[in-house]
Formats: structure tokens, C-alpha cells, sequence
């Protein structure tokens, strides 16, 4: 556990991951990783922390679409298709196991059905919305591919899962001041691009508490995207 009066300049960003959620914590400096079930057991087993970045839809939209997904989609070159259309607010009174029934009131309320991917989501969406509510520190969503794409300068050429994708990620973070050990504890279990989006997420964090981090809208708000 970190001292408190370091939580003034450390900030958690978070990535969910099979069977839980991955964080980094980090201070400008060296760079901690995280693994937990739950969305407030890793809070609570870095804490404390200034900013609280999460790499997950919050606010969701009654209607089809939001727009700050619509805001961020064009910004993201080749990379557009990884940010997929997210469920609408009314699915997440559903149960987990009733996607036909999810699906189909999506498709009669807004016009358009919910991905199984999006779907998926879920559980993990209830959990960010609720620490959202309750945390003493801003919980804002960020999209890594939007933070990657601020390190580099323009929209990433290659997917993430391959090979180039992840060497450019970890030297991109490297580059940044966020250097992942090659033993994170039991971080180490989760998916290299678990981790290292949630570094990535880690960095636009620090630009929120910071005061320069940039969104969709471009008036911030609960609602939008940051990196």
C-alpha cells in the first residue's frame, strides 16, 4: 500500500482483463502493476490514488449512439474498428444470461442490436458506473488507442495483439516514462495488451490530474472520452 500523501501525484489506470481487472499505478516515476477480481478490490489495494482512469463505456446513452464514441471513431485511423458501438443504458437492466433478451429490446428501442462483444462488456460496465458513483476521486474513461495515439503522434499502423503492435506499445510507453517490469506480480497473468493498455490508460490519467489531457467532446465532461 502506498503512502497517502503519495496518492497527491499517483494516479490508477485500469484495464478489465479475464477474470478481473489489471491496473498501473504510477507516481511520473516508476510504474506498479495490479491485479484484482473486482473493480474496488484493486482501487482499494492501490489507493490512494488522484485520478482513476478506466479503459470502459460510463455514461451510457439512452439513444443508439454516443457521441463521444461517434467523436472518437475518425480519430483513430486503421485502428477505428476497435472502438465498437456500446450497449444503450436500458440493457444493463438485464440479466447476464438473457443477451437474446437484451438484444432484441435494443433493437426495438433504439433500432439497432448490441454486439456480443459489447454485450460481454456488461457486467464489467455495471461495476465502473458504480465506482464511478461512490469514488472520492474524478473515475473518468479513456480509450488506450486514443492515448497511443497521442505518444505517437498519429493513429498506430498495427493492431495491438500482433507483434509490431505490441513492440511499438511498450516502446511508446517506455519512451513516456512508464517502463513495464518483465515481472508484474500477478499482473503478469493477464494478456500483454491488457497491461499495456492499461499503462497506456495509466498515462492519460496522469494528463487528466495534470490538468492536460484532451477528450471527446472537447468540453469533457462525465460523458466523454479521454486521453
Amino acid at each position: 500500500m502506498a503512502s497517502r500523501g503519495d496518492g497527491e501525484r499517483a494516479v490508477l489506470g485500469v484495464d478489465g482483463a479475464r477474470g478481473g481487472w489489471v491496473g498501473v499505478r504510477w507516481d511520473g516515476t516508476e510504474p506498479a502493476c495490479a491485479f484484482a477480481p473486482t473493480l474496488t478490490g484493486l482501487v482499494a489495494d492501490v489507493w490512494p490514488v488522484a485520478v482513476v482512469a478506466v479503459d470502459m463505456p460510463i455514461d451510457l446513452e439512452v439513444s443508439a449512439t454516443r457521441a463521444c464514441e461517434d467523436l472518437a471513431r475518425p480519430l483513430l485511423g486503421a485502428r477505428r474498428s476497435s472502438l465498437f458501438q456500446s450497449p444503450s443504458l436500458g440493457a444493463l437492466d438485464f440479466a447476464d444470461d438473457d443477451y437474446p433478451g437484451a438484444n432484441a429490446w435494443s433493437k426495438a428501442t433504439t433500432g439497432r442490436g448490441i454486439s456480443k462483444q459489447a454485450w460481454f462488456l456488461v457486467p464489467k460496465i455495471r461495476e465502473v458506473r458504480a465506482l464511478a458513483a461512490t469514488c472520492a476521486v474524478p473515475v473518468r474513461e479513456c480509450m488506450p488507442e486514443l492515448s497511443f495515439r497521442a505518444m505517437h503522434g498519429e493513429p498506430l499502423a498495427h493492431a495491438k495483439t500482433t507483434w509490431s503492435g505490441h513492440a511499438l506499445r511498450v516502446r511508446l510507453l517506455r519512451e513516456h516514462g512508464i517502463d513495464l517490469p518483465d515481472d508484474p506480480g500477478p499482473a503478469g497473468r493477464v494478456a500483454p495488451d491488457d497491461l499495456t493498455d492499461a499503462a497506456a490508460v495509466a498515462w492519460s490519467a496522469m494528463r487528466i490530474a495534470r490538468g492536460e489531457a484532451e477528450s471527446v467532446p472537447d468540453t469533457g465532461g462525465p460523458a466523454a472520452i479521454w486521453w
